[in-house]
C-alpha cells in the first residue's frame, strides 16, 4: 500500500471516529428547547395499591376483572364464611348466657328464696329446742340410773349437731336476704364483657371476609382466581389510581440547580402530539445516582443525575401509566440567577 493510500485510509478512520463521537455525545450536550426550560423525557407512572385479605381462606367470589373501574368501598372479593358465621353464632349464645347471669346477680334474691331460707332457719331452731329438751330428760334419767352414760352422750351429741345446723341456716338466711356480694356481681360483669369482646372479634373477622376497594381506581392486575386459597397479605388484585399520575425524569447534575419544587412543566405524549398537559415538580431526589442502567452506552452510565417527579393533571383520563412522555420544566428566572448558560437541555435517553 502506498503512502497516499495509507494517509487516505487514516483520514477516513479519523472522520468516522469523529462522527461517531459527535453522534453519541449529541444526547449529552445541552440544546436549546422551544422555550425557557429544561427538556427531559421519561415514563408516566401511577400509584399502585395491592388489595389483599386480612384473613386466610378460600376465595368464594372475585367480582372484578382487569381493566374494571371500581369505586371506593366497592366489593372486590369475598371469602368463604361458613366457619366464621358458626363462630359468630356460638359467641352470640355465650354473650346471651353471660348477660342473663349478670342480670340475675343484679336482681338479687327472690322473695321465694328468702322465705325458704327463713323457713329452714326456723326448722333448725325447732330441732335445737327439741334436742335440748331430750338432753334435759336423758340427763335426769341418767342421774336416776335409768339409762346408761352412752345414751345420755348421744342426746348431747344431737344438741351439738342442732347448734351447727342453726348456725348454717342463719348464715344462709343472711346471705339470701342481703343478696350477691359485690365481688360476685363484678365477676359476672367481667364475664359479660369478655363474651361481648369475643363476639366483636368474630364479627370483625366476618366483616373482613368481604374485601373492599380502598379507593376509586382501575384494576391493573388480578393475582388470584375464584376458588383459590389465599393467605393474609397476598395481593388478590392490584389497583392503580388514575388521578395520581406522575412523570419521573432524570436531570443532569449540572442542570439540577435550575429545578425547584413547585415549578410548572409542560408534558407531551406520542398519543396526543398536539396536546400539552400541565404538570408541576413535586419531588427532587436528594441523592445523586448514575444514569439508569437502561442506557447502554458506557460513557452515559457514568454521568450523575437526579430524579425529578412531576405530577400530572389527568382530569380527562387521557394519560395512562407506561406512556413515554417528554416534558419541559419551565425554569424561568430561577435559572438566570444560578447560571449564565441558557437553561434549556435535553437529557436522552432517560426513563423513569
Amino acid at each position: 500500500m502506498t503512502d497516499n493510500k495509507r494517509r487516505a485510509a487514516l483520514l477516513l478512520a479519523l472522520l468516522v471516529m469523529a462522527g461517531t463521537a459527535l453522534f453519541v455525545g449529541w444526547g449529552l450536550i445541552p440544546k436549546k428547547g422551544d422555550g425557557d426550560g429544561l427538556v427531559a423525557n421519561g415514563t408516566i407512572e401511577a400509584t399502585e395499591v395491592e388489595v389483599s385479605s386480612k384473613l386466610p381462606g378460600r376465595l368464594a367470589q372475585l367480582l372484578v376483572k382487569e381493566g374494571d373501574q371500581v369505586q371506593a368501598n366497592q366489593v372486590i372479593a369475598r371469602l368463604d364464611t361458613s366457619e366464621i358465621e358458626a363462630e359468630v353464632a356460638q359467641q352470640q349464645a355465650a354473650l346471651a348466657r353471660a348477660e342473663a347471669q349478670l342480670k340475675e346477680q343484679l336482681a338479687g334474691s327472690r322473695f321465694q328464696e328468702i322465705e325458704e331460707a327463713r323457713a329452714n332457719l326456723q326448722q333448725a331452731e325447732d330441732n335445737l329446742k327439741l334436742a335440748r329438751d331430750d338432753w334435759d330428760r336423758f340427763d335426769n334419767l341418767f342421774k336416776e340410773g335409768a339409762i346408761s352414760a352412752q345414751e345420755r352422750d348421744r342426746a348431747k351429741n344431737k344438741i351439738e349437731i342442732a347448734l351447727s345446723q342453726v348456725k348454717a341456716a342463719q348464715e344462709r338466711y343472711q346471705m339470701i336476704r342481703i343478696g350477691p356480694r359485690l365481688e360476685v356481681i363484678e365477676a359476672a360483669r367481667h364475664e359479660r364483657n369478655r363474651a361481648k369482646a369475643t363476639l366483636g372479634m368474630a364479627q370483625v373477622r366476618l366483616r373482613d371476609s368481604t374485601i373492599l376497594a380502598p379507593l376509586a381506581a382501575i384494576v391493573l392486575t388480578k393475582r388470584a382466581e375464584q376458588g383459590e386459597v389465599v393467605n393474609p397479605g397476598f395481593p388478590i388484585v392490584i389497583l392503580i389510581d388514575p388521578d395520581d399520575l406522575w412523570l419521573r425524569v432524570y436531570i443532569p447534575e449540572s442542570e439540577i440547580g435550575l429545578v425547584g419544587i413547585g415549578q410548572a412543566a409542560a408534558v407531551t405524549v406520542d398519543s396526543f402530539p398536539n396536546r400539552r398537559f400541565e404538570g408541576k415538580v413535586i419531588e427532587i431526589s436528594s441523592k445523586a445516582e448514575f444514569t439508569p442502567r437502561t442506557v447502554q452506552t458506557k460513557k452515559e452510565r457514568v454521568n450523575l443525575v437526579f430524579g425529578v417527579k412531576i405530577s400530572l393533571d389527568n382530569r380527562e383520563r387521557l394519560l395512562k401509566p407506561g406512556m413515554p412522555a417528554d416534558t419541559e420544566i419551565k425554569v424561568g428566572d430561577r435559572g438566570t440567577k444560578q447560571t449564565s448558560r441558557r437553561p434549556s437541555a435535553r437529557w436522552s435517553p432517560l426513563n423513569g
